[in-house]
């Protein structure tokens, strides 16, 4: 990671931007059209992939996308968005869920051959997406199934490790987890914290500046391959205590919080590229369907230009 990672553990707030040190940036992809991941014809299409990088490649200067299975769509995702990644010079970080037992075997059967004959593609794998935070397994057992994808893709230099809340990754039960691997994607949202617009940059900051400095105390290193997993502000949905959803402050949350941290050097996942109307509305709240930096159609809601301030 060509980060400020290595030289600061300090200031966490300021942050003013060091363009010649700029991290990357990356969106987490949707895959699914409908509820139902079964049926691969709810699932996006290659053509569906290549429209959707196409439109982040003419809107953001992200290069990098993230996917979360690996099985879903009867085993169709990996042949219809490997080659569309590649066409469209992308890179992939593959998501692969640990629980339940079956469901990790199936995903481990998916990967098939491709880790070898997109080794160019995909740069690494998470094993688990909040697994920890959610209490589906312990770090151990993490660290075991982490070990797994290591050995069925070993040979091809991509790096292997885990996604969790930033909260779950500073805490010492997170060390088995940390120690096994060679990638790490720490989450935070400030909306979810119920934090007001005002303070939710500095939140976010120190938030992921504890789960950095606890990562590299464990690794006994700075240099580490280390990426904001998921982060954003919703543009639609319910207040969530003081955080109030909707574009303006989408917008904010974007300029001061991803491109400011991403201009210190971080490299940062944004949750989402595009809204996904089809997700369930919870607790009353249909936030979810509403995290995308583009809508369903592929429309920008904000600028999406990430300007290097001035340096001071």
């Amino acid at each position: 990671m060509p980060s400020v990672a290595t030289v600061v553990k300090g200031a966490l707030l300021a942050l003013p931007a060091l363009c010649s040190a700029a991290g990357e940036l990356g969106f987490a992809l949707g895959f699914a059209k409908g509820e139902d991941h079964t049926n691969p014809d709810n699932c996006k299409t290659s053509a569906d992939f290549i429209a959707d990088l196409k439109a982040i490649k003419a809107q953001t200067s992200a290069r990098t996308v993230r996917l979360y299975s690996t099985s879903d769509c009867d085993s169709q995702i990996l042949p219809r968005v490997l080659p569309a990644l590649k066409q469209e010079g992308f890179k992939v970080i593959l998501g692969i869920w640990p629980t339940p037992e079956d469901h990790f075997q199936d995903e481990i059967n998916a990967l098939g051959n491709y880790p070898e004959q997109y080794k160019d593609v995909i740069s690494g794998i998470t094993v688990g997406s909040e697994a920890l935070y959610r209490k589906e397994m312990k770090a151990d057992e993490l660290a075991k199934k982490i070990q797994t994808v290591k050995t069925k893709v070993k040979g091809t230099g991509i790096d292997v490790g885990f996604a969790d809340s930033w909260n779950l990754i500073e805490q010492d039960s997170a060390n088995p987890a940390i120690e096994a691997s060679d990638l790490i994607l720490a989450n935070a949202f400030s909306y979810w914290q119920g934090i007001e617009i005002s303070n939710a940059t500095n939140t976010f900051k120190e938030d992921i500046m504890r789960a950095l400095g606890h990562v590299q105390d464990v690794k006994k290193k700075t240099d580490v391959n280390f990426w904001v997993g998921e982060t954003g502000w919703p543009t639609g949905g319910k207040d969530y205590d003081a955080a109030v959803p909707g574009e303006k402050n989408a917008e904010t949350y974007w300029k001061s919080s991803v491109c400011g941290l991403v201009a210190w050097g971080f490299n940062v996942f944004v949750f989402e590229a595009f809204d996904e109307s089809f997700k369930k509305t919870e607790k009353d709240n249909d936030v979810e369907k509403y995290w995308g930096v583009m809508t369903e159609d592929r429309k920008t809601k904000y600028d999406l230009s990430c300007d290097c301030p001035a340096k001071n």
